[in-house]
């Protein structure tokens, strides 16, 4: 049952985003917020049964709710995005001040301190440590600092248990040590999933980019097809091209003159397409992307995103077509 709700938690939100990268590293993170949520539960349980120390106990079950609020929080990494790397910064220096704290209160005899080394090797993590290298840095020098201030400066203005006794520390330390190898282990896992995830990406990348040098190859063919069947010398391709880069109003007379079955083609498919949505239709029939339709129409390239997707469901081109390919071969 629990195991079910912590598997509904972690993978919901996940499954609702588009991006499968993003979906992916959510789903990391939330396992990431697991492991701290089941440590610091442990801690806290270990703590009031083994020292009865309530106190403590209960500040270790707030922060324990802490991860399972991030956890249940929906939408975290999209509605919180700009926001989202100073919250992490900000978890990161409360961590290390949680760890400064429990190694003076066990009089720095307990090995909290092998906890450093875990948050050190959390940062790459996550941050980006090709393009946020200063902020890793800073992140590295700021818990390296508490680490030395914790074990040259003595804080007596702090408390310290009055729970533990002379023969617990031992017990403790190996306890905290292995937790600490574990979560030296688990960032590991866990850099190396993102990596993965990263080489994923950029892979993908590359196939996508190959596919679209392929796409062209074949439009221009298309293209130089459908010049060659219309009779069109070089200067009449070269005089459509200058007259659509300028944005003469003479272009589209020009264009029907040139294919003269292309726009009654198209007007059949949908006889509701508006002379800016035929206008654009034309571009795309000379090959001109998306880059190159906006400077020449003087438009954002969102805007003619917007309206080549408006044109693609009036045209009922199917998702998976390239738009370009469906209209040159008209």
């Amino acid at each position: 049952m629990i195991f079910k709700f912590f598997f509904r938690m972690i993978s919901e939100e996940p499954d609702k985003l588009d991006n499968e990268y993003e979906r992916s590293y959510l789903n990391l993170i939330n396992k990431y917020l697991v492991f701290l949520f089941l440590l610091f539960l442990f801690y806290s349980v270990f703590i009031v049964i083994f020292f009865g120390d309530a106190l403590i106990s209960i500040f270790l079950t707030i922060i324990t709710l802490f991860w399972l609020f991030l956890m249940a929080m929906k939408g975290k990494t999209g509605r919180y995005r700009k926001m989202l790397k100073t919250s992490v910064i900000f978890v990161f220096v409360l961590l290390t001040f949680i760890v400064s704290f429990f190694h003076i209160y066990t009089f720095k005899s307990a090995g909290v301190e092998y906890f450093y080394f875990s948050l050190l090797f959390a940062t790459p993590f996550f941050f980006n440590y090709r393009e946020e290298s200063v902020l890793i840095l800073i992140m590295a020098f700021v818990i390296s600092l508490n680490f030395i201030a914790c074990l040259y400066v003595d804080f007596d203005f702090l408390p310290k248990s009055k729970f533990f006794e002379a023969g617990d520390f031992k017990t403790v330390k190996l306890l905290n040590i292995l937790f600490s190898v574990g979560s030296f282990l688990m960032d590991i896992s866990f850099i190396t999933q993102k990596d993965d995830l990263i080489y994923g990406l950029i892979e993908d990348k590359r196939i996508k980019n190959s596919t679209i040098v392929d796409l062209q190859k074949t439009n221009t063919g298309l293209l130089k097809q459908q010049m060659l069947i219309n009779h069109l010398t070089e200067e009449n391709i070269r005089e459509i091209y200058q007259l659509a880069e300028s944005n003469s109003p003479l272009f589209y007379d020009k264009f029907q003159v040139f294919f003269p079955h292309f726009i009654p083609e198209i007007l059949t498919i949908n006889p509701n397409l508006i002379h800016s949505e035929l206008y654009f239709c034309a571009l795309i029939k000379i090959d001109f992307d998306t880059k190159k339709i906006a400077q020449c129409t003087k438009c954002s390239i969102r805007a003619v995103e917007s309206k080549k997707y408006r044109i693609r469901k009036k045209l009922n081109i199917p998702s998976e077509m390239n738009i370009n390919s469906f209209i040159l071969k008209i």
